[in-house]
């Protein structure tokens, strides 16, 4: 069962132990403005979350080619579980934009389809940001980059956490990167705040995506295996 505060507290308090060790949250920072070499920041995120829940700690930042090419693995997932949404917004925002230089008729054929491309791609863009988290879980912590696309399964683990409770810690996450991003806008200093405290939030959601998905396999489900009792011993022979 999630118990949504406890995650949180525990996310929090884990993120804030990577201020403990100032060498490396530097090299993250500079990592996570860089094109391409962010890829790393990602891959430790990533590392993070395999480590968890058996880790209390962030790990040590090692192995720069590894969390490069799990950090890769990451973003390509986001982008096939976002292909079919942005197939259907894209076209729509351009035929919102020829409208005007069409006739009437066919302009308001055009507005019709496009609105209704536009309504069904956020749909499929809401639903795909969904099953995102726990595809990319269940690809870490199996090791497999199919397992992304494996739905039965990240179904099955939405279900045990059980779904109010799985949108609730959505929303939950949604706000606190909201506010993480409204310091970015302080004058002056926000940006610099912002860009400190960057692979901290990277670090603390992947730790409470990953903390989801643990309360989500602790539960047994239908399909796995329970231990099956010895049979009688034969009665004994006079």
């Amino acid at each position: 069962m999630l118990d949504l505060g406890k995650n949180l507290s525990d996310a929090f308090q884990y993120a804030q132990k990577l201020f403990s060790d100032l060498g490396r949250l530097l090299i993250l920072v500079i990592l996570s403005i860089i094109p391409i070499l962010n890829f790393i920041m990602l891959g430790y995120a990533a590392k993070v979350a395999s480590e968890t829940p058996e880790s209390n700690s962030p790990p040590p930042l090692t192995n720069f080619a590894s969390l490069f090419v799990e950090g890769l693995k990451v973003v390509v997932v986001g982008v096939i579980y976002m292909i079919i949404p942005f197939v259907l917004i894209g076209p729509s925002i351009i035929g919102f934009v020829s409208i005007p230089m069409l006739p009437e008729t066919p302009g308001i054929f055009v507005g019709g389809i496009s609105l209704i491309a536009l309504l069904a791609g956020l749909v499929l863009a809401i639903l795909a940001s969904i099953l995102l988290y726990m595809g990319i879980m269940n690809m870490i912590k199996k090791n497999s980059f199919g397992k992304a696309f494996a739905f039965g399964e990240i179904l099955e683990i939405i279900k045990n956490v059980g779904w109010g409770m799985y949108i609730l810690w959505i929303i939950a996450l949604v706000i606190i990167v909201s506010i993480v991003g409204l310091i970015s806008a302080i004058p002056i200093v926000g940006w610099l705040i912002s860009l400190i405290i960057s692979p901290a939030v990277s670090v603390f959601i992947f730790r409470s995506a990953a903390l989801v998905y643990s309360a989500g396999r602790s539960i047994p489900t239908n399909g796995g295996t329970n231990a099956v009792p010895p049979p009688p011993a034969p009665p004994a022979t006079q």
